[in-house]
């Protein structure tokens, strides 16, 4: 039988080997796209394929800044996805508090409805959302993404709040209370500050659904002045071929913005998981 030093090390050992092989199998697709987004030969079709090729350059970057208006898009996805985000949290803030501080006749009722909605595929509310969205006028514009990514994006929104919100004790609010603030007060200076991580996980979720999201803007949207990054990124799919250099090279322009939002908001994300409140 080992001692319980080598059985340690042999734990230690194996923990490192499996966040080692969880951590390629994660970034490897990310490297794979920049290697393929600065390929300049026929390198790229090369079978088997070089992990570590030789024939790299930027002129697939070039191409996509000089020849494109991949700016508009970066812009247009940053105006959807923050607008959705905002959005969501503001609401969802009021509907998470609401199902986790009032016990009343028909409340968890409703709370399992909300949940229940992201058990329907995307792809059935499609038609019913575009024939609304036409009748709205909402059709091709940036503002029917916002209200659309809103939409999709508030009911996990709410529960991800909800579960921060039921950590925080009752008597810090029923104290302020008593000492003559109202709910809204109560939200906006007690109970919302000390959910800072929780709404910095939310606001990340809402940000990056609605920064990804592709079919239901490719349904709606058609002006090239209104394409976001999902949809300009498609469009070096041509009719015979595909420029695969260029789709990366602009597939790694769209990754930069959610990685140096993550690495901005990575302490309050990780406090989130961790728990808003202590003591």
């Amino acid at each position: 039988m080992l001692d319980w030093r080598w059985q340690k090390i042999i734990k230690r050992i194996g923990f490192f080997l499996i966040t080692v092989i969880v951590t390629i199998l994660i970034v490897f697709p990310f490297y794979w796209m920049i290697v393929n987004s600065l390929q300049t030969g026929q390198g790229r079709f090369a079978y088997p394929p070089s992990f570590f090729p030789d024939d790299l350059g930027f002129s697939s970057y070039r191409t996509v800044l000089k020849e494109t208006d991949v700016g508009k898009w970066l812009l247009n996805s940053l105006i959807v996805s923050l607008s959705a985000s905002v959005l969501a949290l503001v609401i969802g803030a009021w509907g998470a508090y609401a199902i986790s501080r009032f016990q009343i006749r028909g409340m968890r009722f409703a709370s399992y409805i909300i949940l229940t909605t992201q058990m329907i595929p995307p792809v059935v509310l499609m038609i019913p959302l575009f024939k609304l969205f036409r009748q709205l006028g909402l059709i091709d514009k940036l503002g029917g993404l916002v209200v659309a990514n809103f939409v999709f994006t508030l009911p996990v929104t709410i529960w991800m709040l909800k579960s921060i919100f039921d950590a925080i004790p009752v008597e810090i609010e029923e104290a302020a209370l008593v000492d003559g603030c109202n709910r809204t007060g109560v939200l906006a200076k007690i109970t919302g500050p000390l959910s800072a991580p929780g709404f910095v996980a939310a606001g990340i979720f809402a940000f990056i659904s609605s920064w990804d999201e592709f079919m239901f803007t490719r349904l709606v949207i058609t002006h090239p002045d209104n394409w976001v990054g999902s949809v300009g990124i498609v469009s070096f799919i041509g009719e015979w071929a595909a420029s695969w250099d260029q789709m990366m090279a602009a597939a790694s322009l769209f990754t930069v913005v959610p990685v140096i939002l993550f690495l901005l908001v990575q302490r309050y994300f990780i406090a989130s998981l961790v728990g808003g409140v202590k003591g």
